[in-house]
This record gives structure tokens, C-alpha cells and sequence, in this order.
């Protein structure tokens, strides 16, 4: 009986954890061939906060210093994010202020067969990239499908540069 319980307590906590973490493709842009990236839910009782890391591969060509090929960032946002409530919330706001930035609902989409996926723009306060998500309640991790990710730059090349991920 103990190994029975401790097996279904072993079972639901990989279960949890799979749900944590979602793995996704970098397609291929101009200046990189594609690459991978991951989201992460952090345990935080007072926030949504989510580890993003990526690995882009460069074109050959492409003037891009290594630093910005591979990192880690972190994102915060309010814990009604974990789950739908937020994109419920979010969407009959319009918009809201959060403390690193500025989130507007976009529109009601589709993505691949799940109906009535929340598309939402993230302005970071920092002013670096516009985020594009798209979130369903059905995906893993942070449930977003996908991402594209805008750069602004004082760097010409990389002024108005976008990336896409894709689960």
C-alpha cells in the first residue's frame, strides 16, 4: 500500500513538472537558421514568474555577436497570469499596467486545432522588444503556443528584427 501511494505521489509531481516546462522551435529568420528555447513556471505565491532561456544559431553571415546568441531572461507577471484568469481579465480591460511594463489584449485566434486562443502584446518597460503571445489554457507551461518577439534597437540591423516560436 505505501509503495502504491508513494508511486501515485512520484506520478503526480512528474506530472506537475512536465506541466511546468514547455520546449520550443526558433524558425528560421533572416539573420539565424532557427534554434530552441524553453519556458519554466517558477514556484512564487505573488507572482506569474517564468524563466525563459534560448539558443539561437546564427547564419554564417549574420554580424551577430555570440552574447546575444544564448541566455536566460526572467518574466513577471501578475498571478492571475498562471491560468486563464488573467487573459479573461486582460481582455475585458482592453490593457493593463504591470510593474515591468504595459500588456493590451489583442484578439480572440486560433492556433492549430485549439479554438479561442488570447492573443496579447507585452511592451517591457525596459523599451527593448514588443512580445506577440498566444495563449490557450490547454498548452503546457505558461501555455503560450506562440511567441514573436520584436526587437528595438539602437542597432540598425537589429532595429525592427523578429524571431517566432513555435511549441
Amino acid at each position: 500500500m505505501k509503495a502504491l501511494l508513494f508511486f501515485c505521489l512520484l506520478f503526480t509531481a512528474s506530472i506537475a513538472m512536465a506541466k511546468s516546462k514547455a520546449q520550443y522551435k526558433i524558425l528560421e529568420g533572416k539573420l539565424h537558421k532557427g534554434g530552441t528555447a524553453f519556458t519554466e513556471v517558477l514556484s512564487d505565491p505573488n507572482l506569474f514568474r517564468v524563466k525563459m532561456g534560448y539558443e539561437i544559431i546564427k547564419k554564417a553571415w549574420a554580424p551577430i555577436s555570440s552574447e546575444f546568441l544564448k541566455g536566460e531572461r526572467m518574466i513577471d507577471l501578475p498571478v492571475q497570469f498562471k491560468d486563464e484568469r488573467g487573459y479573461l481579465e486582460l481582455e475585458s480591460h482592453g490593457s493593463m499596467t504591470i510593474p515591468d511594463g504595459h500588456i493590451k489584449f489583442i484578439r480572440r485566434t486560433v492556433l492549430g486545432d485549439k479554438h479561442d486562443a488570447y492573443e496579447v502584446l507585452v511592451l517591457p518597460k525596459n523599451g527593448k522588444a514588443k512580445i506577440e503571445l498566444v495563449y490557450h489554457p490547454d498548452l503546457p507551461s505558461v501555455g503560450w503556443g506562440r511567441m514573436k518577439i520584436t526587437f528595438i534597437s539602437h542597432i540598425p540591423l537589429l532595429n525592427g528584427y523578429e524571431m517566432m516560436m513555435e511549441l
